[in-house]
């Protein structure tokens, strides 16, 4: 049994982490919690029925009874408790990204050479989708020249979905002096990240690619790696919409269009992979909604004809999934594919594609 800590009761905590954490009595035990809303975290505490309750992360990885963390508070403070936590010797789940600033993210990882048997690891959830693994199996059993790639990620954020089906609590008691204070410390990481001359436009995207885009190119790292060039970003509504232009080692061309709109009721998250005889489409829905299933699509053509195979639906949760692999590399000893060094290749795309954005 694995005694948890939980940084972070939001909405992501509540809606995924904690009820599936509670389907996963017989691995995890959830034995503290902490979060800046003080009726937050006795809300949970008697929810969940939780016996420590702190409202102090810092106190948390210190004095809780835990084997392990997971850090869902706000970004820019995964990074230092992430280093708290190596140092107090617990295990570490961090939701993505894992840091705001590469700097930073390479500093950790320095640091997490003294602690080599603790597991780290980067909650990259679409990386353990089924679908997505069935895509991979196939690309690397089957193989064929990729002519071009489309990956997206057009979205109406959460409130429609919890609106009708998961009742969220929202505290109304965090003191203003941690809102002014993590406000403060954001700008200062976005700052460090991408430069203290960068227009808002540009920190929108920013945030957005770090907190929405950075599953979808992870995803498609692993099946293809990194782009070699970023060729053009577009964005429009203050940064909120972007289309990426880029090129691979192959030669290939992919674009990736990220739209928030709270205008669009659906949620259109998909990799799409064209090849001479063959197309896949990897397709992704709301993690609002639990339990939906989920299918990869194979269309094949040859001169005389065409055949489509669905592979799924799989009803398999990916959150679910890879809180099962946390267990098992700590179990086992081993790290997760998606681990502090396999987050660094986002950050440093990101910071590239923030560099051709300032040349439009």
């Amino acid at each position: 049994m694995i005694k948890l800590g939980i940084i972070g009761l939001g909405e992501v905590s509540q809606c995924m982490h904690l009820p599936i954490l509670q389907d996963m009595c017989e691995t995890y035990q959830i034995t503290a919690v902490s979060d800046v809303a003080p009726s937050l975290v006795n809300f949970i505490c008697k929810k969940y029925h939780i016996a420590q309750g702190y409202l102090s992360a810092e106190e948390l990885i210190d004095k809780a009874d835990i084997d392990a963390v997971l850090i869902l508070s706000p970004d820019q403070y995964h990074g230092e408790y992430a280093a708290r936590a190596l140092r107090m010797g617990r295990h570490i789940f961090v939701e993505k990204p894992v840091t705001l600033c590469v700097d930073e993210l390479k500093e950790l990882i320095e640091l997490y050479k003294q602690y080599p048997s603790q597991i780290v690891m980067v909650g990259y959830m679409r990386r353990y989708a089924g679908p997505f693994l069935k895509a991979r199996e196939i690309l690397e059993e089957q193989p064929l020249k990729t002519e071009y790639l489309r990956f997206r990620d057009i979205i109406l954020e959460a409130p429609f979905f919890i609106g009708q089906t998961r009742p969220i609590f929202y505290p109304n008691d965090v003191p203003e002096d941690v809102i002014r204070e993590g406000g403060i410390r954001r700008r200062e990481h976005l700052d460090r990240a991408i430069g203290a001359d960068a227009t808002d436009e540009m920190r929108t995207t920013y945030q957005m690619m770090t907190g929405l885009g950075c599953h979808s190119f992870a995803a498609v790292r692993e099946l293809f790696g990194v782009p070699k060039k970023i060729h053009s970003v577009t964005t429009a509504a203050g940064g909120q919409h972007v289309v990426i232009v880029m090129e691979f080692e192959d030669g290939f061309l992919g674009t990736y269009e990220l739209v928030n709109n709270q205008n669009i009721v659906q949620f259109d998250a998909a990799i799409e992979v064209f090849q001479k005889t063959r197309k896949l489409l990897i397709k992704y829905e709301t993690p609002y909604l639990r339990y939906q299933p989920a299918s990869v699509e194979v269309i094949e053509s040859d001169d005389s004809d065409t055949k489509t195979t669905t592979y799924g639906p799989d009803f398999h949760d990916a959150f679910h999934t890879e809180l099962k692999t946390f267990a098992s590399c700590i179990e086992n000893g081993i790290q997760a594919k998606t681990n502090l060094e396999d987050a660094v290749a986002d950050l440093e795309l990101f910071q590239e594609i923030m560099h051709v954005m300032a040349q439009n």
